[in-house]
């Protein structure tokens, strides 16, 4: 299978949460992919553990309740850990749904909302920096 080149900064969508056309950052030195969210809480009032998330898109803030979600320890590049929740969501990109683990936390500080990591790479990406907008640039 031949690799597909993504550039330093992708366009990309979110089908599950919705937000579409969202710019999301290429990072090779991040383990895991990243999204911007804000109030996230577990609600225990039923009988399993919910994760709830409220995304934040340019339009509008979605409230996404997750069954399926687990906590990891997270090292950012300065060096300070901290415990953060993981789901999965489906990327689309070059017109096709990628499976990726997502750990959620308050990206306001930061340009891009999303940031895609080496477990999304996996998925048979090579990155140039030299490049932007790969994806959208293949579907005209």
């Amino acid at each position: 299978m031949a690799k597909r080149v993504v550039g330093r900064v992708e366009t990309v969508d979110l089908p599950s949460i919705p937000w579409w056309g969202v710019e999301c950052r290429i990072d090779t030195g991040a383990y895991r992919s990243s999204m911007h969210c804000e109030d996230i809480h577990v609600d225990h009032t039923g009988e399993v553990p919910i994760l709830v998330v409220t995304f934040q898109g340019e339009d509008s803030h979605t409230e996404h309740r997750f069954e399926e979600f687990r906590e990891t320890l997270v090292k950012s590049s300065n060096g300070i850990s901290e415990n953060r929740f993981l789901v999965t969501l489906p990327v689309h990109l070059f017109g096709t749904d990628f499976s990726t683990e997502f750990t959620l936390t308050d990206r306001t500080e930061m340009k891009y909302p999303v940031l895609l990591g080496r477990t999304f790479l996996r998925h048979g990406f090579v990155v140039d920096v030299r490049r932007t907008n790969q994806s959208l640039k293949s579907q005209r």
